[in-house]
């Protein structure tokens, strides 16, 4: 995870895949809650809302997608990400964005059409092979 006005602009050809998101809420496994910092400025995502985040371990091995219904401060989540194994997190929209699906399954319905999404693939479910294809070409091998 990059923070642009923290961290600077990244390297772009180091990433295959970028989402741009925020608040970030945890880094290297410590709190980093700074919204106003990173060029927040909206009311919503200061308080109290209902909301979606992503992390991963410390492995990065594991990613986290988690969807907040009840509403909950950016600390409250940032708590809740780290007790379930986070390393570093970022808050993603929430409110009438916020959507949840998994192995087929709507689990939590956006309230508004929704023009962004996160596929997840994994060993059960492997992404097309154009996406496979192209992953390796950015490592550099052959696949």
């Amino acid at each position: 995870m990059v923070t642009a006005r923290t961290d600077g602009k990244p390297v772009w050809n180091r990433h295959w895949f970028s989402l741009t998101a925020g608040p970030r809420l945890l880094r290297e496994g410590n709190f980093w809650i700074s919204p106003r910092k990173e060029g927040f400025t909206d009311p919503n995502v200061m308080g109290v809302a209902k909301r979606s985040a992503i992390g991963f371990s410390e492995s990065h091995k594991t990613l986290f997608f988690a969807t907040f219904t009840t509403p909950i401060t950016l600390r409250q989540e940032a708590s809740i990400m780290k007790s379930i194994g986070c390393y570093e997190a970022m808050n993603l929209d929430g409110g009438s964005s916020t959507a949840l699906a998994y192995r087929g399954k709507v689990l939590v319905k956006p309230r508004r059409s929704l023009t962004n999404v996160l596929v997840v693939y994994d060993a059960s479910h492997p992404a097309p092979q154009p996406l496979r294809t192209s992953w390796h070409q950015f490592q550099g091998d052959e696949g």
